[in-house]
């Protein structure tokens, strides 16, 4: 991995180790969105720890980071769709989501079974950052239907899924190109367009860093 690539996995830990902190706070409280949030705030830093271990343990990316990553990557998509399955509490839409959840585990899981687990594939990524980009979709549908009634810019779960809809759109494309941009550009060059999608990460959780902020916010009034 590039100096570039270290750097931004580096700070993304970080910065994901943030708000695992303020998750864990917030957690504590009853409302079971922000429990399951904190779930998918804690994968997101086991994924970004095991790609550090993966950086400076040359024996470990070879053996357990990418098998373990890609479990990470299923999980993590499972506690999202669980996530906008707490958001969206209408018939309609949760029929919808368990639905296109069911799709994407089961192409992402064969996508693995079929290729080697012991690599990362940008496939299952691509096809996760899909159904997130759909699921946030669905919220802001079912959102503006009553936006006369919600001030956004002190709503959590706004801030929450915009920065999901942020990262998974940028994201996507980079992913679903990943395999072409490595034929067509040198390694070092390509890495560094993938670091890209490792940029929006941290910008997404600064995104959460913003819905936390609005949370404790209402907790005072």
């Amino acid at each position: 991995m590039n100096a570039l690539s270290t750097v931004v996995t580096i700070i993304g830990t970080g910065v994901i180790l943030f708000n695992f902190i303020f998750a864990s706070v917030l957690s504590k409280s009853q409302n079971s969105i922000l429990k399951v949030f904190f779930i998918c705030i804690l994968i997101a830093l086991l994924e970004s720890v095991n790609s550090i271990f993966g950086i400076f343990l040359p024996t470990y990316i070879h053996t357990f980071c990418f098998p373990i990553q890609n479990i990470l990557f299923l999980l993590d998509s499972f506690f999202w769709a669980f996530f906008f399955l707490k958001v969206l509490k209408d018939e309609k839409s949760q029929k919808n989501l368990k639905i296109l959840f069911g799709i994407t585990f089961t192409i992402s899981a064969y996508l693995l079974y079929s290729n080697n687990i012991t690599q990362v594939s940008t496939q299952v990524l691509a096809v996760i950052n899909i159904c997130k980009t759909i699921f946030c979709i669905l919220y802001y549908r079912n959102l503006f239907k009553m936006i006369s009634s919600q001030n956004l810019l002190r709503d959590p779960i706004f801030w929450i899924v915009t920065g999901v809809l942020l990262y998974s759109c940028i994201s996507l494309p980079i992913y679903c190109l990943n395999n072409y941009i490595r034929l067509q550009f040198p390694l070092l060059i390509a890495r560094n367009i993938f670091s890209i999608s490792n940029m929006f990460i941290i910008i997404m959780n600064i995104f959460f860093i913003k819905a936390f902020l609005c949370t404790t916010s209402l907790h005072k009034e």
